[in-house]
Protein backbone atom coordinates (compact mmCIF):
# COMPACT_ATOMS: atom_id res chain seq x y z
CA UNK A 1 0.00 0.00 0.00
CA UNK A 2 1.43 3.31 -0.82
CA UNK A 3 2.79 5.56 2.30
CA UNK A 4 -0.21 8.00 0.93
CA UNK A 5 -3.66 6.85 1.06
CA UNK A 6 -5.57 9.75 -0.66
CA UNK A 7 -8.77 10.27 -1.05
CA UNK A 8 -10.60 12.91 -3.06
CA UNK A 9 -13.43 14.83 -1.48
CA UNK A 10 -15.51 18.15 -3.38
CA UNK A 11 -12.18 18.49 -5.68
CA UNK A 12 -9.46 18.71 -3.14
CA UNK A 13 -7.24 15.87 -1.87
CA UNK A 14 -7.78 14.44 1.74
CA UNK A 15 -4.23 12.86 3.06
CA UNK A 16 -5.88 10.25 5.56
CA UNK A 17 -2.51 10.27 7.91
CA UNK A 18 -1.76 13.78 8.38
CA UNK A 19 -5.38 14.85 8.65
CA UNK A 20 -4.14 17.76 6.12
CA UNK A 21 -5.77 18.84 2.79
CA UNK A 22 -4.39 20.18 -0.47
CA UNK A 23 -4.86 23.52 -1.28
CA UNK A 24 -6.34 23.56 -5.04
CA UNK A 25 -4.14 24.63 -7.65
CA UNK A 26 -6.63 26.08 -10.72
CA UNK A 27 -6.22 28.64 -13.49
CA UNK A 28 -6.81 32.45 -13.70
CA UNK A 29 -10.35 31.69 -15.83
CA UNK A 30 -11.66 29.51 -13.19
CA UNK A 31 -10.72 31.94 -10.29
CA UNK A 32 -12.08 35.21 -12.05
CA UNK A 33 -14.98 33.46 -13.17
CA UNK A 34 -16.28 32.20 -9.40
CA UNK A 35 -14.15 34.45 -7.40
CA UNK A 36 -16.84 34.38 -4.05
CA UNK A 37 -16.21 30.57 -4.02
CA UNK A 38 -12.40 30.79 -2.91
CA UNK A 39 -13.51 34.07 -0.64
CA UNK A 40 -11.39 33.40 3.18
CA UNK A 41 -9.34 30.49 1.59
CA UNK A 42 -5.94 30.31 0.74
CA UNK A 43 -5.60 29.45 -3.10
CA UNK A 44 -3.51 28.76 -6.06
CA UNK A 45 -3.56 30.39 -9.70
CA UNK A 46 -1.44 28.03 -11.43
CA UNK A 47 0.57 29.67 -14.49
CA UNK A 48 -0.37 32.85 -13.64
CA UNK A 49 2.60 33.90 -16.31
CA UNK A 50 4.24 31.63 -18.67
CA UNK A 51 7.12 30.15 -17.72
CA UNK A 52 9.73 31.62 -19.65
CA UNK A 53 8.22 35.11 -18.71
CA UNK A 54 8.56 33.52 -15.24
CA UNK A 55 12.37 32.56 -16.03
CA UNK A 56 13.08 36.20 -17.29
CA UNK A 57 11.32 37.79 -14.02
CA UNK A 58 13.40 36.17 -12.08
CA UNK A 59 16.53 36.97 -14.28
CA UNK A 60 15.61 40.39 -14.50
CA UNK A 61 15.20 40.92 -10.31
CA UNK A 62 18.96 39.48 -10.23
CA UNK A 63 20.35 41.65 -12.83
CA UNK A 64 18.61 44.75 -11.14
CA UNK A 65 18.78 44.57 -7.81
CA UNK A 66 21.71 41.78 -7.29
CA UNK A 67 24.45 43.90 -6.21
CA UNK A 68 21.85 45.21 -3.54
CA UNK A 69 22.97 44.36 0.22
CA UNK A 70 20.47 42.59 2.35
CA UNK A 71 19.88 40.78 5.85
CA UNK A 72 20.40 37.20 5.28
CA UNK A 73 19.79 34.47 8.03
CA UNK A 74 20.94 32.13 8.92
CA UNK A 75 19.57 29.20 11.58
CA UNK A 76 21.51 26.48 12.76
CA UNK A 77 19.69 23.67 14.70
CA UNK A 78 21.99 22.83 18.03
CA UNK A 79 21.56 19.38 19.43
CA UNK A 80 19.06 19.83 21.93
CA UNK A 81 16.66 21.06 19.51
CA UNK A 82 16.88 25.01 19.85
CA UNK A 83 18.00 27.16 17.22
CA UNK A 84 20.44 29.87 16.78
CA UNK A 85 20.01 32.60 14.70
CA UNK A 86 22.96 34.84 12.53
CA UNK A 87 22.78 37.78 10.60
CA UNK A 88 25.07 38.33 7.67
CA UNK A 89 24.73 41.68 5.78
CA UNK A 90 25.35 40.08 1.97
CA UNK A 91 24.23 41.25 -1.80
CA UNK A 92 21.57 39.56 -3.26
CA UNK A 93 23.58 37.58 -5.85
CA UNK A 94 26.03 36.52 -3.56
CA UNK A 95 22.98 34.73 -0.93
CA UNK A 96 21.79 32.47 -3.90
CA UNK A 97 25.14 30.93 -3.14
CA UNK A 98 24.30 30.39 0.56
CA UNK A 99 20.94 28.95 -0.95
CA UNK A 100 22.54 26.39 -2.35
CA UNK A 101 24.62 25.53 0.97
CA UNK A 102 21.53 25.14 3.12
CA UNK A 103 19.80 22.38 4.43
CA UNK A 104 17.34 21.50 7.53
CA UNK A 105 19.93 21.43 10.10
CA UNK A 106 21.97 24.79 8.90
CA UNK A 107 19.50 26.83 6.83
CA UNK A 108 19.74 30.48 4.75
CA UNK A 109 16.66 32.96 4.65
CA UNK A 110 15.94 36.02 3.55
CA UNK A 111 13.57 37.93 3.42
CA UNK A 112 13.87 41.74 2.07
CA UNK A 113 11.42 45.05 1.80
CA UNK A 114 12.32 47.94 0.60
CA UNK A 115 13.61 47.30 -2.67
CA UNK A 116 10.52 46.74 -4.52
CA UNK A 117 9.60 49.62 -5.89
CA UNK A 118 12.93 51.09 -5.97
CA UNK A 119 14.58 54.47 -7.03
CA UNK A 120 15.75 53.54 -10.51
CA UNK A 121 13.88 53.13 -14.11
CA UNK A 122 14.77 49.44 -14.26
CA UNK A 123 13.37 48.59 -10.89
CA UNK A 124 10.63 50.33 -11.39
CA UNK A 125 9.65 48.57 -14.48
CA UNK A 126 9.75 45.22 -12.99
CA UNK A 127 8.04 46.22 -10.23
CA UNK A 128 5.00 47.23 -12.46
CA UNK A 129 5.75 43.67 -14.27
CA UNK A 130 5.14 42.16 -11.16
CA UNK A 131 2.11 44.27 -9.79
CA UNK A 132 0.43 43.39 -13.53
CA UNK A 133 0.65 39.83 -12.46
CA UNK A 134 -0.09 39.75 -9.26
CA UNK A 135 -3.37 42.13 -10.21
CA UNK A 136 -4.78 39.59 -12.82
CA UNK A 137 -6.85 37.77 -10.39
CA UNK A 138 -8.79 41.47 -9.59
CA UNK A 139 -9.70 43.12 -12.81
CA UNK A 140 -10.99 46.52 -12.44
CA UNK A 141 -10.67 46.34 -9.02
CA UNK A 142 -8.69 48.77 -6.91
CA UNK A 143 -5.88 48.27 -4.16
CA UNK A 144 -7.07 50.51 -1.86
CA UNK A 145 -3.48 50.37 -0.03
CA UNK A 146 -2.43 52.89 -3.89
CA UNK A 147 -4.20 55.60 -1.83
CA UNK A 148 -2.08 55.32 1.34
CA UNK A 149 0.42 58.17 2.05
CA UNK A 150 3.41 56.71 0.03
CA UNK A 151 5.98 56.66 3.01
CA UNK A 152 3.55 53.46 4.80
CA UNK A 153 2.27 51.52 1.64
CA UNK A 154 3.21 48.20 2.03
CA UNK A 155 6.33 47.39 -0.19
CA UNK A 156 7.03 43.72 -1.95
CA UNK A 157 9.18 41.67 -0.33
CA UNK A 158 12.03 39.61 -1.98
CA UNK A 159 12.37 35.75 -0.62
CA UNK A 160 15.26 33.70 -0.93
CA UNK A 161 14.73 30.25 1.36
CA UNK A 162 17.06 27.42 1.24
CA UNK A 163 16.65 23.75 2.13
CA UNK A 164 15.24 23.99 5.40
CA UNK A 165 14.38 27.47 5.67
CA UNK A 166 11.30 28.49 7.57
CA UNK A 167 9.41 31.71 7.97
CA UNK A 168 7.71 31.81 11.52
CA UNK A 169 4.39 30.88 12.43
CA UNK A 170 2.50 34.12 11.86
CA UNK A 171 -0.52 35.82 11.03
CA UNK A 172 -0.25 39.00 8.83
CA UNK A 173 -0.77 42.90 9.68
CA UNK A 174 -3.51 45.03 8.59
CA UNK A 175 -5.51 41.34 7.86
CA UNK A 176 -5.03 42.52 4.53
CA UNK A 177 -5.17 39.99 1.35
CA UNK A 178 -1.97 38.43 1.15
CA UNK A 179 0.18 37.64 -2.10
CA UNK A 180 3.32 35.54 -2.90
CA UNK A 181 4.81 34.96 -6.66
CA UNK A 182 7.43 32.13 -6.84
CA UNK A 183 9.94 32.56 -9.50
CA UNK A 184 12.02 29.64 -8.72
CA UNK A 185 11.94 26.47 -6.74
CA UNK A 186 9.06 24.96 -4.55
CA UNK A 187 7.48 26.14 -1.45
CA UNK A 188 5.57 24.18 1.16
CA UNK A 189 3.21 26.35 2.88
CA UNK A 190 0.92 25.35 6.10
CA UNK A 191 -2.10 27.10 6.68
CA UNK A 192 -3.91 26.64 9.73
CA UNK A 193 -7.34 28.06 8.91
CA UNK A 194 -10.02 29.62 11.81
CA UNK A 195 -12.84 27.43 12.99
CA UNK A 196 -15.79 28.33 11.55
CA UNK A 197 -17.82 28.13 14.60
CA UNK A 198 -17.64 30.61 18.22
CA UNK A 199 -14.52 31.85 18.77
CA UNK A 200 -12.96 32.38 14.98
CA UNK A 201 -9.30 33.36 14.89
CA UNK A 202 -9.08 34.46 18.40
CA UNK A 203 -9.21 30.06 19.09
CA UNK A 204 -6.12 30.18 16.94
CA UNK A 205 -4.43 32.97 18.72
CA UNK A 206 -4.73 31.44 22.04
CA UNK A 207 -4.20 27.72 21.53
CA UNK A 208 -0.62 29.17 19.95
CA UNK A 209 0.66 31.43 22.32
CA UNK A 210 0.62 34.35 20.12
CA UNK A 211 2.29 37.59 20.69
CA UNK A 212 1.82 41.19 18.77
CA UNK A 213 4.56 42.73 16.74
CA UNK A 214 3.98 46.23 16.33
CA UNK A 215 4.90 47.66 13.07
CA UNK A 216 6.31 51.51 13.03
CA UNK A 217 4.39 53.06 9.69
CA UNK A 218 3.44 56.69 10.97
CA UNK A 219 5.34 59.07 12.55
CA UNK A 220 7.53 58.60 14.92
CA UNK A 221 6.16 56.26 18.17
CA UNK A 222 3.01 55.43 16.40
CA UNK A 223 1.95 52.56 15.18
CA UNK A 224 -0.64 51.93 12.37
CA UNK A 225 -0.53 47.83 12.72
CA UNK A 226 0.52 45.15 14.53
CA UNK A 227 0.95 41.02 13.44
CA UNK A 228 0.84 38.12 15.13
CA UNK A 229 3.63 35.57 15.89
CA UNK A 230 3.88 32.22 17.72
CA UNK A 231 7.20 30.08 18.55
CA UNK A 232 5.76 27.17 17.68
CA UNK A 233 6.89 25.36 14.48
CA UNK A 234 5.11 23.59 12.11
CA UNK A 235 8.49 22.21 10.60
CA UNK A 236 9.84 21.61 13.74
CA UNK A 237 12.28 17.90 12.27
CA UNK A 238 12.02 16.29 8.60
CA UNK A 239 12.73 12.58 8.30
CA UNK A 240 16.49 11.46 8.10
CA UNK A 241 15.61 9.51 4.65
CA UNK A 242 14.33 13.40 3.03
CA UNK A 243 16.74 14.25 0.00
CA UNK A 244 19.29 16.74 -0.43
CA UNK A 245 18.10 19.98 -2.26
CA UNK A 246 20.80 18.58 -5.01
CA UNK A 247 19.06 14.90 -5.43
CA UNK A 248 15.64 16.47 -5.23
CA UNK A 249 16.41 19.23 -8.27
CA UNK A 250 18.33 15.93 -10.33
CA UNK A 251 15.08 14.08 -9.72
CA UNK A 252 12.81 17.52 -10.72
CA UNK A 253 14.39 16.85 -14.35
CA UNK A 254 14.92 13.32 -14.28
CA UNK A 255 11.32 11.73 -12.64
CA UNK A 256 9.22 14.90 -11.69
CA UNK A 257 6.36 12.66 -11.46
CA UNK A 258 8.17 10.87 -8.23
CA UNK A 259 9.73 14.33 -7.13
CA UNK A 260 5.96 15.87 -6.98
CA UNK A 261 4.90 12.62 -4.88
CA UNK A 262 7.90 13.27 -2.54
CA UNK A 263 7.34 17.01 -1.86
CA UNK A 264 3.49 16.98 -1.56
CA UNK A 265 4.51 13.98 1.18
CA UNK A 266 6.48 16.40 2.93
CA UNK A 267 3.85 19.14 2.88
CA UNK A 268 0.78 16.97 3.65
CA UNK A 269 2.44 14.13 5.93
CA UNK A 270 3.27 15.20 9.21
CA UNK A 271 5.39 11.67 10.32
CA UNK A 272 7.71 13.21 7.27
CA UNK A 273 8.09 17.06 8.01
CA UNK A 274 6.81 16.92 11.70
CA UNK A 275 5.56 19.87 14.03
CA UNK A 276 6.77 20.23 17.28
CA UNK A 277 5.13 18.26 20.05
CA UNK A 278 3.43 21.51 21.42
CA UNK A 279 2.31 22.88 18.22
CA UNK A 280 0.62 19.48 17.09
CA UNK A 281 -1.08 19.74 20.65
CA UNK A 282 -2.45 23.43 19.47
CA UNK A 283 -3.38 22.21 15.93
CA UNK A 284 -5.55 19.32 18.40
CA UNK A 285 -6.79 22.24 20.66
CA UNK A 286 -7.84 23.87 17.17
CA UNK A 287 -9.20 21.34 14.98
CA UNK A 288 -12.71 20.02 15.46
CA UNK A 289 -12.71 16.23 14.56
CA UNK A 290 -14.23 16.64 11.33
CA UNK A 291 -11.54 19.41 10.40
CA UNK A 292 -8.02 19.23 8.73
CA UNK A 293 -5.07 20.20 11.31
CA UNK A 294 -4.00 22.28 8.67
CA UNK A 295 -3.79 23.01 4.64
CA UNK A 296 -1.56 22.53 2.61
CA UNK A 297 0.07 24.45 -0.56
CA UNK A 298 2.54 22.97 -3.12
CA UNK A 299 4.16 25.98 -4.24
CA UNK A 300 6.23 26.21 -8.08
CA UNK A 301 7.64 28.70 -10.45
CA UNK A 302 4.73 30.49 -12.25
CA UNK A 303 1.97 29.89 -9.58
CA UNK A 304 0.74 32.99 -7.26
CA UNK A 305 -0.83 31.91 -4.08
CA UNK A 306 -3.72 34.61 -2.36
CA UNK A 307 -3.76 34.32 1.11
CA UNK A 308 -7.05 35.60 3.36
CA UNK A 309 -6.74 37.48 6.61
CA UNK A 310 -6.82 35.60 9.58
CA UNK A 311 -4.62 32.35 8.41
CA UNK A 312 -2.09 31.42 9.96
CA UNK A 313 0.82 30.12 7.82
CA UNK A 314 4.42 29.36 7.72
CA UNK A 315 6.54 28.31 4.82
CA UNK A 316 8.90 25.58 4.30
CA UNK A 317 11.86 25.32 1.71
CA UNK A 318 12.12 21.91 0.27
CA UNK A 319 14.64 23.03 -2.47
CA UNK A 320 15.88 26.56 -2.78
CA UNK A 321 13.51 29.15 -3.87
CA UNK A 322 13.07 32.82 -4.59
CA UNK A 323 9.33 34.61 -4.26
CA UNK A 324 7.85 37.84 -4.26
CA UNK A 325 5.23 38.37 -1.54
CA UNK A 326 3.10 41.43 -1.73
CA UNK A 327 -0.36 42.27 -0.53
CA UNK A 328 -3.39 43.62 -1.40
CA UNK A 329 -6.75 46.21 0.25
CA UNK A 330 -9.91 44.88 -2.03
CA UNK A 331 -13.27 45.92 -0.87
CA UNK A 332 -13.30 42.53 0.74
CA UNK A 333 -10.97 43.45 2.70
CA UNK A 334 -11.39 47.03 3.37
CA UNK A 335 -13.18 46.71 7.13
CA UNK A 336 -10.87 44.46 8.20
CA UNK A 337 -8.25 47.10 7.71
CA UNK A 338 -9.88 49.78 8.45
CA UNK A 339 -10.81 48.59 12.34
CA UNK A 340 -7.39 46.70 12.47
CA UNK A 341 -5.86 50.74 12.24
CA UNK A 342 -8.38 52.31 14.29
CA UNK A 343 -7.63 49.25 17.22
CA UNK A 344 -4.49 50.00 16.94
CA UNK A 345 -4.50 53.26 17.18
CA UNK A 346 -7.24 53.32 20.10
CA UNK A 347 -9.42 55.45 18.13
CA UNK A 348 -13.48 56.18 19.44
CA UNK A 349 -14.99 53.91 17.32
CA UNK A 350 -18.29 56.11 18.25
CA UNK A 351 -16.65 59.68 16.85
CA UNK A 352 -15.39 58.68 13.27
CA UNK A 353 -17.00 59.45 10.03
CA UNK A 354 -19.68 57.77 9.41
CA UNK A 355 -17.79 56.20 5.96
CA UNK A 356 -15.80 54.27 8.71
CA UNK A 357 -18.17 52.46 10.16
CA UNK A 358 -19.74 50.77 6.99
CA UNK A 359 -19.49 47.22 7.19
CA UNK A 360 -19.01 46.68 3.55
CA UNK A 361 -17.63 49.33 0.34
CA UNK A 362 -18.11 49.48 -3.04
CA UNK A 363 -15.73 49.77 -5.77
CA UNK A 364 -14.61 53.30 -6.68
CA UNK A 365 -14.70 54.31 -2.89
CA UNK A 366 -11.42 53.52 -1.92
CA UNK A 367 -9.78 56.95 -2.76
CA UNK A 368 -12.82 58.81 -0.56
CA UNK A 369 -12.78 56.12 2.21
CA UNK A 370 -8.72 55.80 2.85
CA UNK A 371 -8.74 60.02 2.59
CA UNK A 372 -11.00 60.34 5.16
CA UNK A 373 -9.18 57.38 7.63
CA UNK A 374 -6.15 59.38 7.29
CA UNK A 375 -7.62 62.80 7.65
CA UNK A 376 -9.37 61.11 10.84
CA UNK A 377 -6.10 59.94 11.89
CA UNK A 378 -4.12 63.09 11.79
CA UNK A 379 -6.80 64.81 13.78
CA UNK A 380 -6.51 62.76 16.55
CA UNK A 381 -2.49 62.89 16.43
CA UNK A 382 -2.93 66.80 16.37
CA UNK A 383 -4.97 66.82 19.41
CA UNK A 384 -2.78 65.15 21.29
CA UNK A 385 0.34 66.96 20.32
CA UNK A 386 1.11 69.46 23.67
CA UNK A 387 3.78 72.49 22.64
CA UNK A 388 6.52 72.70 25.11
CA UNK A 389 6.61 74.88 27.47
CA UNK A 390 9.72 77.71 28.12
CA UNK A 391 10.82 79.25 30.67
CA UNK A 392 11.47 83.36 29.98
CA UNK A 393 15.07 83.27 30.22
CA UNK A 394 14.93 80.24 27.77
CA UNK A 395 12.73 82.45 25.55
CA UNK A 396 14.65 85.82 25.76
CA UNK A 397 18.07 83.70 24.92
CA UNK A 398 16.06 82.83 21.93
CA UNK A 399 15.02 86.17 20.73
CA UNK A 400 18.62 87.57 21.21
CA UNK A 401 19.79 84.48 18.76
CA UNK A 402 17.57 84.67 16.20
CA UNK A 403 17.69 88.41 16.05
CA UNK A 404 21.71 88.52 15.79
CA UNK A 405 21.74 85.81 12.63
CA UNK A 406 22.97 87.68 9.29
CA UNK A 407 20.74 88.66 6.91
CA UNK A 408 21.91 86.31 4.04
CA UNK A 409 20.10 84.64 0.92
CA UNK A 410 20.88 81.24 2.33
CA UNK A 411 17.52 79.52 0.36
CA UNK A 412 14.44 77.34 1.47
CA UNK A 413 13.51 74.47 2.14
CA UNK A 414 10.69 73.12 0.66
CA UNK A 415 8.98 73.86 4.13
CA UNK A 416 9.79 77.26 3.68
CA UNK A 417 12.59 77.55 6.73
CA UNK A 418 15.93 78.52 6.28
CA UNK A 419 18.32 76.16 4.61
CA UNK A 420 20.31 76.66 8.15
CA UNK A 421 17.68 77.47 10.94
CA UNK A 422 19.16 79.79 13.71
CA UNK A 423 16.81 78.32 16.41
CA UNK A 424 18.29 74.78 15.70
CA UNK A 425 21.63 75.64 17.34
CA UNK A 426 20.12 75.97 20.61
CA UNK A 427 19.55 72.16 20.69
CA UNK A 428 22.63 72.23 22.56
CA UNK A 429 22.61 75.35 24.47
CA UNK A 430 21.63 74.70 28.47
CA UNK A 431 20.02 77.92 29.92
CA UNK A 432 19.04 77.96 33.48
CA UNK A 433 19.10 74.23 33.93
CA UNK A 434 16.67 73.49 30.12
CA UNK A 435 17.64 71.70 27.58
CA UNK A 436 14.47 70.42 25.84
CA UNK A 437 13.62 72.98 22.41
Amino acid sequence: MSLLILLVVVGVVVDAFSHSVLVPRITLDEYISSPDVYINKPILIRDIATSSDIESLADELMNILGSEEVQMQRKIKKDDGSRDTEIYDITLMEAVDYMMDSNHNDAFFIFCEGLLPGFTKDSTKLHDKLTTIREAPFPNKENWFDYFPEKIQPTDAIILAGQGATSTLHRDPFEWTGTSLCLEGTKIWRFILPPTDDGGVEVVDTALKSYRLDSIAWEDGVQLSAGWQSDLSLYDNIDDTFPSAFDLMVMEDEDNEQYQKIIQDAGTNTSTLRPSSGTLDALHQISNTDEPLFVTAIQQPGDLLLIPAHCWHQTYGPVPSIAIASQRCGTNDAYNVINHILDITKYNKDTIPDILKSNSYDQEMGEEVVATLFETLDSKTTKQYKPPSHSNDFLEHLKSVKSSWPDNDEGVQCTGEPSIDPSRILQSVVVDGESDW
